[in-house]
């Protein structure tokens, strides 16, 4: 009975393991952000490059050098809009940020055109 208990438990650990694997990218890389002086946020490298030949996906594919201030890189972008595209990203494109004011969503708009980020 105890070998049952053993197997069953181990057999659930392994499957919690693959779970989690999901969600947690060990291999991709944090990236710290100073976004415009007033954000500062971290995100993986994998979340920045999730959209193909979008300018965030070049300019963190490792191969162009970034402008770092105290280890953070340097995105001179308004750090409240630059903060909802992340979650955009996150979120694969999925979930839209909703805006009070119509001008964060213009701004909005525009950050996606600058990154060359599609609307879905």
């Amino acid at each position: 009975m105890k070998r049952i208990e053993i197997a069953a438990e181990r057999e659930q650990w392994l499957s919690e393991i693959n779970e989690i694997k999901q969600f947690t990218k060990l291999d991709s890389e944090v990236i710290a952000l100073n976004v415009g002086g007033t954000h500062h946020l971290m995100t993986e490298r994998d979340v920045l490059r999730s959209v193909p030949n979008s300018l965030l996906y070049k300019m963190f594919s490792g191969m162009h050098e970034c402008k770092r201030i105290n280890d953070e890189v340097f995105l001179d972008r308004d750090g409240k809009t630059f903060l909802n595209l992340v979650n955009y990203l996150r979120n694969d494109l999925q979930v839209f940020p909703e805006f009070q004011d119509k001008n964060d969503e213009i701004h909005f708009f525009e950050e996606l055109k600058h990154w060359g980020i599609p609307v879905k």
